[in-house]
Parts: C-alpha cells; structure tokens; sequence
C-alpha cells in the first residue's frame, strides 16, 4: 500500500514538472535577438519619373501657355449614326444628309505616340506674345464682351503662329491633325459630343447657336467659361471653329491609313472642327467635318496646337 502511494506521489511530482517546463516562455535574451543578421530584401528601384499631366510655356511678359498629355491610345473616328439617321435627329435645324457623309466611314484609329495639346483655343495675349499683331482688329465681331480668343485667323495665319512660337520657345508646335482632334476631343467617348448624346446639355460645354448667337454675343467668348471634357481640354464644342493640319477630302476615310492618318494631299481646302458660336448641335458633334480655304479669315475660326512629348524637358516644366 505505502509503495503504491509513493509510486503515485513520483508520478505527480513528474507530471507537474514536464507541464510547468512546457508552460514557460522561452527565456528573452534582447542581445541574441538582436545580434542575429535581419533578412536583408533588395533596395526599392527608383519609380521612373512621369511624364506631367499639364505643362505651362513661358511666352514672356506674364503670358504662359497651357497644355494637357494626350495619352496614346485608340478609339472609333467618324460618325456613330449613318449620315441619314444624323440628318433625321437634327432636322429641326434644317439639316441634310450630304452634311455628313464625310463622316464616313467610322472605323478604329490608332494614335500610336502621346502628345501636349492646347488647353484652350490660342489666346489674344498668347498671340500678341509670339506675333505682335492684332488680326480681329476692326473686325465686324471685335465688340465689347467678345472674349480673348485669337480669332478671325487663316489657316495660313495659324501656321506661321506655329512656326513662330517654335522659334521663341524651342519646341515644334503644330496644329493637330484631323485623327488628333476628334481622338482629344472624344477623350474616351462614343457618343455624339464628348459628355453623351443630349444635346440639352450642350449649352454646359459650349457656345453655340443657342447661348450666344441667339442671345445677340456673335462672336467667341473667353475661354474656360464653360466645363471642360474629361481630359481637361476646354471648347472642343463650340465657341470658335479650330483649323486641323489636314488637306479636307469628303471621301478621306475610305482610304485613310489606321495609325496617325493625317490627308497630305493637297486640296482646295483644310479641314476645320469643333463648331463655332453661330452654329446648331449638329456641327459642334465630335465628329463633324467642315471646311474652308486656307487664307480664310472669319469671326468663328480659331485653333489650338499640339507639342510632341519631350520627357527631358516636360519633366523641368513640371
């Protein structure tokens, strides 16, 4: 009996030793832990500098230049309804399908390289800056409230624009191509102007027949007023018609190239977007056409221009 209890009393004592060893933490010592080598992971890589989204040019005297990345991409060009379905949705303005049909056929363009383009139409100030000239001067619509759009301006006028404000800041600037345009214009849409298909909210992007003509202000306004499209350009609709660089032919898309498809061949006349003051909803579309002569000089023509992307120095101009 009494070795049996002394049998019993080791196997307790046993048993509380073995469980109490297990309950303990492990002993803590700091300078073990912390002379051990950390496990190295390789340095972060630098992140590569972006190319900014907006850049402002020096063009002297307190005028600068505003303008906005276009990224590369691809997006359908042309009209999204037939000329005839177009001519029938806008027939209260009088509207016809032959108005159209250079529209066509839509098809997928590829702008194969990023580029700047003008936040807004070229200014009077940014125009003086760089020519020193007043080309509206006198004009029929140069009247009080008539905005500071560089306006009543050729085709030939905006090219030396161009050619002049390369020289003062050393960069190439151009006027965008006809694919350029309505791909800026767009900025990602499908619809018939760049906010959707309802032409009631047009008069929150533009000026147009119906807040500026019919409102006796026939002329451009200022730039900025109205809301911008989603890539921050301002007036791609309305307000003042923007020369393009292209030569206008009705039936170019038919054998236009996919990839930066710019009409070289010379015509009568150059291609011209965007709709002016004086004009129905029709013509302010993202993808209406019109056209003039080269050395025409009206009230509702202006433009804008594009840079190409020089990451060495749009970076400094950040």
């Amino acid at each position: 009996m009494k070795t049996r209890l002394l049998l019993g009393m080791l196997a307790a004592s046993l048993c509380l030793s073995s469980c109490s060893k297990r309950n303990q933490a492990p002993p803590t010592n700091r300078t073990d832990r912390s002379s051990k080598t950390p496990a190295t992971r390789p340095a972060d890589k630098p992140e590569k500098p972006r190319i900014p989204s907006l850049i402002a040019l020096d063009l002297g005297g307190e005028v600068k230049m505003m303008l906005v990345l276009i990224p590369a991409g691809k997006f359908l060009m042309g009209g999204e309804a037939s000329a005839a379905e177009t001519a029938r949705k806008f027939q209260e303005y009088g509207s016809q399908e032959s108005y159209y049909v250079g529209e066509h056929p839509q098809r997928e363009v590829n702008i194969s390289k990023p580029f700047y383009m003008g936040r807004w139409e070229v200014t009077r100030p940014q125009w003086r800056a760089v020519m020193g000239s007043e080309p509206w001067k006198g004009k029929k619509c140069d009247r009080p409230g008539a905005g500071d759009i560089a306006n009543h301006v050729s085709w030939d006028d905006a090219n030396k624009f161009c050619l002049a404000i390369s020289k003062k800041t050393g960069r190439k600037f151009a006027l965008p191509t006809e694919a350029q345009w309505e791909y800026a214009c767009r900025a990602g849409s499908k619809s018939a102007f760049s906010f959707g298909d309802d032409e009631l909210k047009l008069g929150l992007y533009a000026w147009y027949a119906a807040n500026a003509l019919g409102v006796n202000e026939p002329h451009p306004h200022s730039a900025g007023q109205k809301h911008p499209n989603i890539l921050g350009l301002y007036d791609m609709h309305g307000n003042a018609a923007e020369w393009c660089r292209d030569w206008y032919a009705e039936k170019f898309y038919q054998t236009a190239g996919d990839t930066d498809p710019e009409n070289t061949e010379k015509t009568e006349h150059r291609v011209l977007r965007g709709g002016q003051w004086d004009l129905y909803p029709d013509a302010c579309r993202s993808a209406y056409r019109f056209k003039d002569a080269p050395a025409a000089r009206r009230c509702g023509y202006g433009f804008r221009v594009v840079i190409a992307v020089e990451p060495s120095v749009d970076l400094q101009n950040d």
